[in-house]
């Protein structure tokens, strides 16, 4: 093969690479407008996605890592974080320090 028509080959595939995901995704929207009234119907919304908006949201939120902690949980449990009283946040915060999972990041200790 030429250079030529390497080119063409690939392009044709690109192209079809292309116009595949357009009908696959044009497909994809005509069945769900189908059955978005069924019971068994995914949400149009992911955990994935409101998950990573929730992160998106963590990362412009000003605070401490705790209180960046604090707010992502409240989002994630849908509860307005500006809403939480001065108690209700100090317990959640005590809460969020039992959590073994919700160690430093990065150890301060001198390992000997």
């Amino acid at each position: 093969m030429d250079g030529f028509s390497e080119i063409i080959t690939e392009r044709m595939k690109q192209y079809d690479e292309y116009f595949s995901r357009m009908v696959l995704d044009d497909i994809n929207l005509i069945i769900r407008e189908a059955h978005k009234k069924d019971s068994e119907s995914a949400p149009q919304t992911t955990v994935a996605d409101e998950l990573k908006e929730n992160l998106e949201a963590v990362e412009n939120f000003k605070g401490s890592r705790l209180e960046k902690q604090a707010f992502l949980y409240c989002k994630q449990l849908g509860i307005n974080y500006k809403n939480l009283s001065e108690e209700e946040f100090r317990w959640l915060i005590r809460l969020l320090q039992k959590s073994k999972k919700m160690g430093t990041p990065i150890s301060q200790r001198k390992k000997r």
